[in-house]
């Protein structure tokens, strides 16, 4: 089983990839503020790799979970007490294709955040099926 990215042809970026990045560059930060950072990346690509290779692929609970009307599963970490990271995957083949990632509140009650969360679905449901239709969009996961 392959780890990879969604590559969107369309921004000639990968979402996830993109995401990664606000914790991983070399940007001016503290020690402190850095190794937490790199904290973060560590327990999601250990999340992703267990997935892999204990599991092939597949959302298994705790860790992963399928959403309910979509083709495709997540992985949440906890960033900090309020918020929490949802990394969304899917299996294809022999692939496990990192399609979107975002931050959302812990709790969230309000009709503008639903529709927040939402349109990251629809976002991500839009690149679940652009990959169906072309697989050679991606970039190797590292």
């Amino acid at each position: 089983m392959e780890v990879v990215y969604y590559f969107d042809k369309n921004l000639g970026v990968s979402p996830v990839k993109k995401y990664f990045e606000q914790y991983i560059s070399t940007n001016k930060t503290s020690a402190e503020k850095r190794d937490y950072n790199y904290n973060i990346i560590a327990s999601i690509d250990e999340k992703i790799n267990y997935i892999r290779e204990e599991h092939d692929g597949r959302a298994i609970p705790p860790i992963a979970k399928p959403l309910k009307g979509y083709k495709f599963f997540e992985i949440k970490h906890r960033k900090n007490e309020d918020t929490v990271i949802r990394v969304l995957c899917c299996r294809h083949k022999n692939k496990m294709v990192l399609l979107n990632a975002f931050e959302k509140p812990d709790h969230y009650k309000t009709r503008k955040e639903k529709r927040k969360i939402q349109r990251y679905l629809n976002k991500t449901d839009e690149y679940y099926n652009n990959f169906i239709l072309n697989p050679n969009n991606y970039e190797e996961y590292e």
